[in-house]
Formats: C-alpha cells, sequence, structure tokens
C-alpha cells in the first residue's frame, strides 16, 4: 500500500495580499449563490475521516458506465476508483446515490467527502469546489430521434426545443452556445437526462444534448430508436470535486491519480470500462 497521501500539506492562504493589502477569499458560490458554510476540521479532512474508518462519496447513480446501479448495487468506472482509493488512505467506502441537481450543495452540508462522479469541470463549478487534475475525458453530442434529419449545424437549433439535464455541464455549454449564436432555443432541463431521452422519444423536444459515453449507453439499451446529430470538438475533461476549505483530501487524490498514471492502471480501466485510453492533458 503507497502512503505518499501523508507527506506533509503546505498551508493553503485565505488571503492574497496585494501591495500590503489583504483580500479576502472569495466563498464558494455556485450559479452566484453561496453556498453553505463550511469548517474543516482542525486537523484536516484526512485526519477525521481515519478515525471514522469511512469516506463518503457522493454521485447520481445513472451515468453509465461511469456510475449506475446493476443488481441493486452501484457499480461502475468511478465506483471502481473510489473504492481503490478508500484502500489507498486506508478506510472503507460508502457510496451516497444523491440528486444531480444539489450534488454540491449537499458537499457542503457534509453529507458526504467527495464528488467522484463523472463531473465535468467548468469554470462556474470552480467557483463552488476543488477539482482534482482529470482522470477522463468525454466528448458534447447532440441527438434526435432517429430519422430526424432536420438539424446539420449549431444555426438549425434556432427555434427548437432543446433538452438536457439540469445543472449538468451539457446545460451550461447549451446556453453558451445559445448565446454566443444567438439563437431563439426552448431550452428545457430535466432533473435526469433519462427525461430528456424519453421527451426525445415521444417528440416533446426535438434535440437533447449530452455526452459521447452517456449516449453510446443509451443507444445499446435503445437500437434504432436516436441517431446522432451533432457532434463538437468540445471535450469535457473530468475530475473529482472536493470542498474549498479541503486541501488536504484534493492532494491525497492528485497523488493517488498520479500513481495510476504512472503505473498504467488508470489505462487499464479506461479499456476495460470504455474500449479505449481516453486523451487527457499533460
Amino acid at each position: 500500500m503507497t502512503y505518499s497521501w501523508l507527506k506533509p500539506i503546505l498551508s493553503v492562504c485565505v488571503a492574497v495580499m496585494f501591495s500590503g493589502i489583504a483580500v479576502a477569499q472569495e466563498k464558494p458560490s455556485l450559479s452566484g449563490r453561496e453556498l453553505p458554510s463550511y469548517e474543516a476540521p482542525s486537523d484536516g479532512l484526512l485526519g477525521e475521516i481515519a478515525a471514522k474508518g469511512s469516506i463518503r462519496n457522493g454521485v447520481e447513480a445513472q451515468n453509465p458506465p461511469f456510475e449506475y446501479i446493476e443488481d441493486g448495487e452501484i457499480v461502475g468506472y468511478d465506483i471502481v476508483l473510489s473504492r481503490m482509493f478508500a484502500e489507498y488512505i486506508g478506510v472503507e467506502l460508502e457510496v451516497i446515490d444523491t440528486a444531480w441537481s444539489g450534488v454540491i450543495p449537499s458537499l457542503y452540508t457534509k453529507k458526504f467527502d467527495m464528488i467522484w462522479s463523472a463531473m465535468t469541470i467548468t469554470e462556474p463549478r470552480k467557483k463552488a469546489v476543488t477539482f482534482s487534475q482529470p482522470y477522463a475525458s468525454d466528448q458534447v453530442e447532440f441527438i434526435v430521434r432517429a430519422g430526424d434529419d432536420r438539424i446539420k449545424a449549431i444555426a438549425d437549433l434556432d427555434g427548437m426545443i432543446l433538452g438536457t439535464q439540469l445543472n449538468s455541464a451539457a446545460e451550461f455549454q447549451a446556453q453558451e452556445l445559445i448565446k454566443e449564436h444567438g439563437l431563439d432555443v426552448d431550452l428545457r432541463s430535466f432533473d435526469h437526462f433519462d427525461g430528456a431521452y424519453l421527451d426525445l422519444r415521444n417528440g416533446n423536444v426535438d434535440i437533447v444534448t449530452s455526452t459521447k459515453l452517456n449516449d453510446r449507453v443509451l443507444f445499446e439499451r435503445n437500437p434504432g430508436v436516436y441517431d446522432v446529430a451533432l457532434e463538437l470538438p468540445i471535450y469535457n475533461y473530468v475530475g473529482v470535486a472536493t470542498r474549498q476549505q479541503d486541501p488536504d483530501l484534493s492532494e491525497a487524490i492528485d497523488n493517488f491519480i498520479d500513481e495510476l498514471q504512472a503505473s498504467g492502471k488508470l489505462a487499464e480501466l479506461q479499456m476495460e470500462w470504455f474500449g479505449h485510453v481516453m486523451d487527457l492533458p499533460e
């Protein structure tokens, strides 16, 4: 077992100095809203986790093959990795299934210790959480009902009803594309991607934006129902989210991912779960 996470953790400054004037660190916020107050344990979160003997991971178990329910158990690529991390720091893993729309606020109310659940790294989320280095990547994709050939470019979304998941990276990216291209789009955000897929199938929305890996599983389970309309050159890098006040946990996760990459184990797991080795930033 590796114990590199026990290396002394550098203290994190809570103020930035400019010309001798201290500027208070911004409080974590999501979409402009301040998150629930959280104070880290005086000796760091890792010490508290070690004392409990377990670490809690918040996930939305509706995102195969990252995390999903099979035979009543939450399984997937993220579950394998987070369980390995728990072993790495010498504790048990507890997996908590939760609604994605409230996953970051739930992190700050201590419902769990981290979010290891295929969370795309976005600028708005960086104001709310600390992300690990990327350990996976995905690609933006738009899908339609099979045989619908109306949409061949972003401009063709004008006048359409577009479905996605609430508080997802896909929703954020759709909002940015609509604004950038000046489109008149009725953007409908569902609690889960499954709701968007069902409304697309039933003709209540014209198109859905999700990711390539999400859609691969959808297509396998529903042959002949959906087609890919657009595949954008936008790559979503996926990281583990922790509270900004818990730098010791964030550093331990980064050290763990470093060792997985160096050993080749991360690439091996990607081949096992996705059938290819993912492109990650250097």
